[in-house]
């Protein structure tokens, strides 16, 4: 990308679980937190690029993991054209002044012992910047340019309120003249009438000083009003990166259409609208599922070529497959279902036709083509005569979503999945 600021590529992050020597000296394997999973992105000068995807989903680690207050376990990040994790001394130094991060809370990443005008001057000491006087007229001069007074020097965070005190991380995140700010969650722990004031400050202070923002958050309606292009993050990977318009007006990924379904509407004409929301919980970053992540809970899941079945029933096929899989299902219950009371002693064709009688009545709520009913009646009635072996469903039923991970294609507007490709 020609006039990247910053440049990320397949860049991961992951938390290690298990991995105490205690556990290597019992021989337990350790165990990979997958918080961010090959990512690539670019983030253009003088730009906001928006990071969004519900809490969880690896975005505040990518904020960290691209200024190096976290090592990564892969990848490559590039600030203008200088790779920071091989950066060191005078050169690292220089990168420290020229990236800069505003935290999420305004209250803990300011030290309650110090006043806020050496708060926001430590990082001119640091960094040996002109005089002591020289230092302490800058910080006033910041503190009244983000809206608060050079006056307020000796006053303490606590004197302040929630909007005042994020003024003050944002003077501090601008002491050393950045161009490249990180912005993680700037507002979520502010009013709304504040956040609205914060996000005017940090585009006149963008404008201003021709500043690049990496704006991070999970409130879509922050995201559309400063920044110039998203990328939606889904469980450590971008699921779509596109221009802030053409995401909201013209969504192409599901999980994408599912978030932006879910925000709010103040409109009247809307006021019965009924929001379809997301089945399932979100996996873990322990163990995400295999091809796409996203499918667990995707309602356009692609069913195996020349397979004519209904999306609501395909659902359900996963939902047993998976119940299959990990042998979770209660059988007791079934049997209870199908009028026993305990499974037979002696399980003839009758009781096995009833227990997947009782099965289906129990899993599927939609009707299942005859053709993929039969080997649905086959794993079920492997399952009532206890032969788990033989009551896989993996081969009939596997999807292109789980068996390839889509990856964003090389258009301006990107898009991982496999949707795009039909």
């Amino acid at each position: 990308m020609t006039d990247a600021v910053l440049s990320v590529e397949g860049l991961r992050k992951y938390f290690w679980e298990r991995d105490s020597i205690v556990d290597r000296l019992l021989g337990n394997d350790p165990v990979a937190v997958r918080a961010v999973d090959g990512l690539t992105f670019d983030v253009r000068r003088g730009e906001t690029l928006g990071l969004v995807g519900e809490s969880g989903c690896g975005k505040s680690t990518t904020g960290e993991t691209v200024l190096g207050l976290q090592e990564p376990t892969e990848g490559r990040v590039e600030f203008e054209g200088r790779n920071v994790y091989d950066l060191s001394g005078e050169a690292l130094n220089e990168f420290h002044r020229e990236a800069q991060i505003v935290f999420q809370d305004p209250f803990s990443s300011l030290d309650p012992r110090k006043t806020i005008g050496k708060s926001v001057q430590q990082p001119l000491d640091v960094h040996d910047v002109g005089s002591k006087a020289d230092r302490e007229a800058r910080v006033r001069d910041l503190l009244e340019r983000v809206g608060l007074s050079g006056a307020q020097y000796d006053r303490y965070p606590h004197e302040f309120s929630g909007g005042q005190r994020q003024r003050v991380a944002i003077a501090r995140a601008l002491a050393l003249e950045p161009e490249f700010v990180v912005l993680d969650e700037p507002t979520s722990a502010l009013d709304v009438s504040v956040q609205a004031q914060i996000l005017n400050l940090l585009n006149d202070l963008q404008d201003e000083l021709n500043l690049t923002y990496l704006l991070i958050s999970h409130d879509l309606s922050v995201i559309r009003h400063i920044c110039d292009r998203v990328a939606v993050m889904y469980l450590g990977e971008i699921v779509e990166i596109g221009e802030t318009a053409d995401l909201f007006e013209s969504p192409r990924h599901p999980y994408t259409e599912a978030l932006l379904e879910s925000v709010p509407r103040a409109s009247l004409a809307e006021q019965d609208r009924s929001v379809d929301i997301l089945s399932g919980d979100v996996p873990s970053p322990r163990n995400p599922p295999s091809g796409c992540r996203f499918r667990t809970r995707c309602p356009e899941v692609i069913p195996p070529d020349g397979m004519a079945i209904d999306q609501a029933a395909y659902r359900e096929v996963m939902d047993l497959r998976r119940v299959l899989e990990t042998r979770s299902l209660s059988v007791t219950k079934v049997w209870d279902r199908a009028g026993y009371e305990t499974p037979p002693d002696r399980i003839d064709d009758d009781a096995v036709e009833a227990f997947v009688e009782a099965a289906f009545e129990r899993f599927f709520d939609h009707s299942v083509p005859t053709a993929q009913r039969s080997s649905i009646e086959d794993a079920l009635a492997a399952v009532a005569r206890d032969e788990w072996e033989s009551a896989s469903l993996h081969d009939a039923f596997e999807s292109v979503c789980e068996r390839d991970n889509p990856e964003l294609d090389s258009s301006g507007h990107r898009v991982a999945c496999h949707l795009e490709c039909r």
